[in-house]
């Protein structure tokens, strides 16, 4: 009977030594083996915390901040969609002047809405509350509205380059400093930060 060698190691013994790693050598020639009993080769590679946290951290970003840049360039883009016939709008061009006989004149200088569609907004600035909120539309001459005048120079019902809103002190619900808007819903198409004194 050959004497084992390092590619054949003696069993491990039923009691004693409880791996062949642990086991004399009975040559010279005997060594035990590289990796402990029941291991012939490298022990199974384990993860690091690390790496599993770099997994979690890429999941996370796929999973909910993805989303939210997706959905913020889809918002970004549908903005730029022609609407109204053609007409790209995010802002109206908005010129106000005082009136030497009392009030304020406002002139559309860019961009075009239907006037059935667009709300006339006053704001009180030391109270950030609307002290007028109407249709413009509803403000033309017929309607002889005591706080403001919406004027269609080109007749064809929208506040378009050209138009002017005449705002009157005289209703009692716009004075200086106040703040004016035109909206679309609820989207602000137009603004006048400060009428002047």
């Amino acid at each position: 009977m050959h004497p084992p060698d390092s590619y054949s190691p003696y069993h491990p013994p039923s009691q004693g030594y409880p791996y062949p790693g642990q086991y004399p050598p009975q040559y010279a020639a005997q060594y035990p083996p590289q990796y402990p009993y029941p291991y012939y080769g490298p022990p199974p590679r384990q993860d690091r915390p690390g790496r599993i946290i770099a997994i979690v951290v890429v999941v996370v970003v796929l999973v909910i901040v993805l989303p939210i840049v997706i959905a913020g360039v889809l918002m970004v883009y549908l903005q730029t969609i022609p609407v109204d016939g053609g007409h790209v709008e995010t802002t109206m061009g908005l010129r106000v002047e005082k009136l030497q006989s009392g009030g304020w004149l406002v002139s559309v200088t860019s961009g075009s809405k239907t006037a059935s569609g667009v709300t006339l907004q006053v704001i009180n600035p030391s109270t950030g509350a609307p002290t007028l909120n109407k249709v413009v539309a509803s403000l033309a001459p017929s309607y002889n509205d005591s706080d403001a005048r919406y004027n269609d120079n080109n007749g064809n019902n929208r506040l378009d380059a050209g138009d002017t809103i005449q705002l009157k002190s005289s209703g009692g619900h716009i004075y200086a400093g106040y703040k004016v808007q035109l909206l679309v819903g609820d989207s602000i198409v137009g603004t006048i930060k400060e009428l002047p004194a």
